[in-house]
């Protein structure tokens, strides 16, 4: 019996450590919306993490958030997929309120859910701003999140 006992006390406790998608994606918006960006790209998977950069570079002085709202979730096994609005206001204007639905693509692996691709995809599309110019003769960076299976 104390064998059984002990195996459902370890697969509970195996089970209570796997953090939610909800749980993530609460925290990884709330850095966001605070401007904690370096807190933010720890939610965001290695892959993906240059062009997260390049997305939110701007943010705290280009980019002033106000609200963030989840409209949408879906999830399958280990994919997810969020629809967040974004109320922001661009430079030092505060009157200009804008507004960006932003597509975001989530995976889970070993129980930790990582941020793997992000777009615009209504509103103002200028939220991300575009990537630098690359020099003469220079290897075009590309800023685009990497591909994910679709969800």
């Amino acid at each position: 019996m104390r064998p059984l006992v002990a195996a459902v006390l370890c697969f509970g406790c195996i089970a209570t450590n796997r953090v939610t998608l909800d749980e993530t994606a609460a925290l990884f918006h709330d850095d966001l919306r605070w401007g904690r960006i370096p807190a933010a790209e720890t939610s965001v998977d290695a892959r993906a993490r240059e062009a997260f950069q390049q997305h939110h570079r701007g943010w705290g002085t280009q980019v002033r958030v106000v609200d963030l709202d989840v409209d949408a979730v879906r999830t399958a096994s280990s994919t997810g997929m969020l629809r967040v609005r974004v109320t922001w206001v661009g430079g030092n204007d505060s009157t200009d309120v804008r507004e960006s639905l932003v597509e975001e693509h989530w995976a889970s692996t070993e129980g930790n859910w990582r941020l793997v691709r992000e777009a615009v995809i209504a509103g103002d599309t200028t939220l991300f701003p575009e990537a630098p110019a690359a020099a003469p003769g220079a290897a075009p960076r590309a800023t685009p999140m990497p591909p994910q299976a679709p969800v």
